[in-house]
């Protein structure tokens, strides 16, 4: 087995900063009358993962805890999220990145911090400028189920010299 540290092993103040944006950004999305949800996830990784078997799956896999996943599994039932946005910082070698899944008719939303190494997102940035869509797959830890949101326009979520 591989002696791979968490990426988040170590120094956890800036995932802290970024969960705690997250929740702000809900807080002010509830102050305007909108039903939001914040899940913290309890890890994220890119696919596919490098040196992993092929998948069809391009994105972040994202694990959420059994509770937090049948609260969003009931929200994307009831509402088309049309609109995305994300804010994104690079630190040692860490992309963290504040997403917000909107259903606008519907007036809710899904603030969701999330991390990953640059180092192992390789396979899934190549498939994504290959033109295929990146998505954030959500799923307990059972993983039987998932939730999924495409995004239309990665770039947000990309290395910040990735964009240059």
């Amino acid at each position: 087995m591989d002696d791979v540290s968490h990426p988040l092993d170590g120094d956890q103040s800036r995932w802290q900063e970024v969960v705690e944006e997250s929740q702000s950004l809900a807080a002010d999305y509830e102050t305007q009358g909108w039903d939001v949800f914040a899940p913290v996830p309890g890890d994220v990784v890119p696919v596919p993962a490098p040196g992993g078997s092929e998948t069809t799956k391009v994105g972040l896999d994202v694990l959420v805890s059994g509770d937090e996943f049948e609260k969003l599994e009931s929200m994307v039932e009831t509402g088309t999220f049309d609109e995305f946005e994300a804010f994104n910082a690079q630190d040692g070698g860490l992309v963290y990145a504040t997403v917000v899944f909107r259903s606008s008719a519907e007036e809710t939303a899904v603030c969701l911090p999330l991390y990953y190494r640059t180092a192992e997102a390789d396979r899934m940035l190549e498939r994504v400028r290959g033109g295929e869509q990146l998505h954030v797959y959500l799923h307990p830890l059972s993983g039987e189920q998932h939730v999924q949101f495409g995004v239309e326009d990665p770039r947000p979520l990309f290395p910040p010299e990735d964009l240059d």
